[in-house]
Order: structure tokens, then sequence, then C-alpha cells
């Protein structure tokens, strides 16, 4: 039994000026061949889960290429058109198969193609036929659409967000795919789109009302004839028709049962709609709580949600530092943030280790973000921004590169690391060590995420607090100019109906 594995991995936040090209997944992550088996056999992301299917399952798994890179904005056509081209001659040379498994995203944007998901998922199945099972895995953010569903047999979206699950769900989308092949199961799928919006700050899966949400999603689960039940939450940076939550039900070929589980979920999740809107603090409460927090030896994590790299940020916010500074937060080890800022990493490169410097750091690249901070620092320490996290992290990546990297001891007692590469954000506290830095005793650490540093900080903070700050990825929806976006949509309409 021959399965094919590929992938094109990306979450497209349209709002972000910096578009998103060729290089940004070639100096990223762009896999061929054995190279994806290197990269993420032993990680805890999507394509591990595809690896240990093909031993538990018995079956020739063939990787044929992989790309990926950090969210950013909108793809260009020209790189699209070469990674897809890629991609599916890839699939016709190597053929024929007896199933595909797809790891893909489900919020890529094109300049061509606003469902780029569902266009890579038509032109495999153009190549494999009508005949030959398909499989596709989503991240938890995706904005599931009919061409989706049309053009695959199954589509398995992770469950947890922070995003722990990604193996489980790779191994779950590989026993259906399994199991049809051998005629074992029929799957049917059935998907219903919600007219709301989840901001992003009532994601998180593991309290709350997107809680209630899940929890009625494993309810189906245990149900007979179930084979996946999924919630795509939506990613509200992405100006398409299709952005917003929906449901989707894979049964053992019965369509009935599968519309009307999917519709159960639906409902459920309309009945909480005004409980998943923003009610995050300001970034002046934010700072203000976090100095006034009880003294217990334990960090308070501040999530810069304006700046959240995992959903398109630019990684180079300034306004919480502005405001820490400006409400007088400081002394030994008080503030702790990391910011991209290749400019300056290469003039502390320069001026080495141990020297005390003064830099205009952050927000280089738009207005938006704040304004650069001058700050006077020592020079603390000097890496190349590469470290391996051995523990599962929001979204199951184990090998991380930040590019050069630049530790620097303000005066004010803030320590701030400068990176070249935009990253994914602060996912992993191997960030910190690898560079010789202890978050553990900050007293309050900025995170650049609204809900994948929660796994990695949750752990040793005492409250993680979520800043509406501003920026591309802020949690006020007022502040964006959507064009594309279906209408009636709550809570934009806040008389939208559903039946």
């Amino acid at each position: 039994m021959r399965i094919a594995t590929l992938g094109f991995h990306h979450e497209t936040n349209t709002f972000q000026s910096v578009k998103t090209d060729y290089d940004s997944f070639a100096n990223f992550e762009f896999l061929r061949g054995s190279e994806i088996a290197d990269r993420h056999a032993t990680s805890k992301f999507t394509l591990a889960g595809y690896f240990q299917s093909a031993q538990m399952f018995e079956f020739d798994l063939v990787p044929l290429l992989f790309a990926f890179t950090g969210p950013t904005g909108t793809i260009t056509k020209e790189t699209f058109d070469r990674i897809s081209e890629e991609m599916i001659d890839k699939l016709k040379q190597n053929g024929p198969w007896d199933g595909v498994l797809l790891a893909q995203h489900g919020a890529a944007v094109t300049e061509e193609y606003p469902d780029m998901d569902g266009e890579i998922s038509r032109r495999v199945r153009e190549v494999v036929g009508p005949d030959t099972p398909v499989v596709m895995t989503l991240d938890l953010h995706c904005n599931i659409t009919q061409d989706q569903v049309a053009n695959t047999d199954a589509i398995v979206v992770f469950r947890t967000n922070p995003h722990l699950d990604a193996v489980e769900r790779a191994v779950e989308a590989s026993e259906i795919l399994v199991k049809t092949i051998r005629g074992e199961v029929r799957p049917v799928q059935h998907l219903v789109q919600v007219p709301m919006m989840i901001n992003i700050v009532k994601q998180p899966t593991g309290f709350g009302p997107m809680k209630e949400i899940m929890d009625e999603v494993h309810q189906v689960l245990e149900k007979p004839g179930v084979l996946s039940a999924s919630c795509g939450q939506g990613f509200p940076y992405a100006d398409v028709d299709q952005m917003g939550v929906s449901f989707l039900v894979v049964t053992d070929g019965d369509a009935v049962k599968a519309e009307k589980q999917a519709k159960l979920l639906a409902r459920k999740a309309w009945d909480l709609r005004a409980e998943l809107q923003n009610d995050s603090p300001s970034i002046e409460e934010s700072i203000s709580r976090a100095m006034n927090a009880s003294s217990d030896g334990k960090p308070t994590a501040i999530m810069d949600v304006g700046d959240n790299v995992g959903g398109g940020g630019t990684a180079d916010s300034t306004h919480l530092l502005a405001e820490a500074t400006s409400q007088g937060l400081s002394g030994d080890k008080s503030l702790l943030l990391t910011l991209f800022d290749p400019t300056n990493v290469q003039v502390c490169i320069s001026a080495g280790v141990g020297s005390t410097i003064t830099l205009k750091v952050g927000a280089g690249t738009d207005r938006l973000h704040g304004e650069p901070i001058e700050v006077t620092a020592n020079i603390r320490a000097i890496t190349d921004g590469k470290f391996e996290e051995p523990k599962p992290t929001h979204g199951g990546l184990r090998f991380f590169d930040y590019g050069p990297s630049v530790a620097l001891d303000t005066e004010a007692g803030h320590t701030i690391v400068l990176h070249t590469v935009r990253g994914i954000g602060n996912m992993s506290r191997e960030q910190y060590y690898s560079i010789g830095i202890r978050p553990e005793e900050y007293r309050v650490i900025i995170c650049k995420g609204t809900v994948s540093p929660r796994a990695a900080y949750e752990p040793i903070s005492r409250e993680i607090i979520m800043a509406n700050s501003p920026g591309v990825t802020s949690a006020n929806m007022s502040s964006f100019s959507y064009e594309n976006r279906r209408t009636p949509l709550y809570p934009f309409e806040l008389d939208t109906t559903f039946d």
C-alpha cells in the first residue's frame, strides 16, 4: 500500500503588509523526499503522525514535498505557482498511489486563490482521480470550505489550542485513509458554516466557552458510525468569503447522521456566540495588573495579542514595551521580551559581547506596531538562533531557527532578545534557555502571541494576561477593513440569524 504525503502549509494574514514570497518558504522550511523525515519524523508535528502511522498500519509512506513558513501576508501568485507545480509534478511522477495524506493548514490565501487549500486539494484530486482516497489534516484555525470537502474523502482538524494534538490527529486521519483503501469504511462528510466569528482571545480550548464546544465535539466522536468530528475555529485575519466558524462530521456511509451531528455542533457554538467575543484588557490595564501582581516568585505573562506572530504579526511591536516604560516597570529582571530587529542584530554583532550600546529597537516594519524605543544596554550574548525543543509545543515543531540573535540587558533592568527571522512567536522556552536566559526568574514576560505561547509559559507563570494591543492581529476586530468576508456575520452584524 503506497501512500503519498505532501503539504503546502501557511496561515495567511491578509492585513499583513509583508507579502509571502518564494524565499519566505525556501529560507524557512522547504523539504523534499527524505528531508521531510529527517526534519519531522521525531517531532510532534502532523508529519510525525504520518510516519508513525506508516508503521502502525503497515503502509509505505512516500514523502514528496513540504513547504512551510510562519504566518505572514498574502502569498504571491508566483510563489503559489512555483510551489504548487512542483508538488503536483512530484505527485504525478511518483505514482500510482493507493491514497494521499495532505498536511495543510486551512487558512492559506494567495493573490489568485482565496481558498488555497481548496485549490491544492482540487489539483491533487485531479491527478489521482475520484477513486483514490485523499485525507487532509488542518490546523484548528482553518476556514473550512465546501471545495476542500468536495475534493477529499475526509478532513481531520486539530482539537486543541494550543495545538498539542497534531500527531494524534494525523494518526486519526491515517487510520481513516487506510480503512477506506481496504474497503472497511466509506467516509461521508458534512460541513456546516456558521455565520459567526470567534475572537482570537476566546480560541483556547482548555477553558471557557471554547471548552464547552470541544466537549460537545468529543461527545459526537463517541457516537456509533462517526469517524471524525471537527471544529474549524476560523482565522479572523483572512479577509475571505469563507472566514468564520465551521463544523465538519465524517461518518461511515451515513450522510444523514453526518449532517445531523454537524448541525448539532453548529447550534452549540451559535448559542455561545456572545461569550466568544473580545473582552481582553487594554495595554495600560495589562501592564498595571502585571506590575501590581503578588510577589510569589512566578512571572506574569502578557500575551501581545496585536503582535501575535502565530497569526501574522510583525514580531516587532513596541506598544507594550513603551507602556511598561511609561508606567515605570524597572529593576533587575523586571521585563523579558523578544523583537524582530535584523538591523540592530548586526550592529550588536559588530560591537561584540560585553559592549554597552545605545539603540532604537523594534517597530521596523510599520508604524501600526509602535515607534522604535531607545535603550542603552549591555550585550549579554550572541547566538545563531537555532535550538531544539524536545517537548510538545504549539503545532508540534521540534527544530527552530530565529536567525542570528542577541540578548540585551538594558539600564532599566529589561532583557530584550533581538532576532533576524520573524519566526513563529514565543512558542518554546528553549528560545531563551539557548541564549542563557531563564524566563522563570523575570517579573513580567511579554509573549508575541495569543494562544500559541501558553503551552510554554503557563507552567511557569502565575497568570496569563491577554493584552488588547494594536496591530495586524488585534482582538479589536472593528480596527480591520474587511472587503471580502460574507455578510451577515456575527458580531459585525449583531442582528445576524442562524437557522
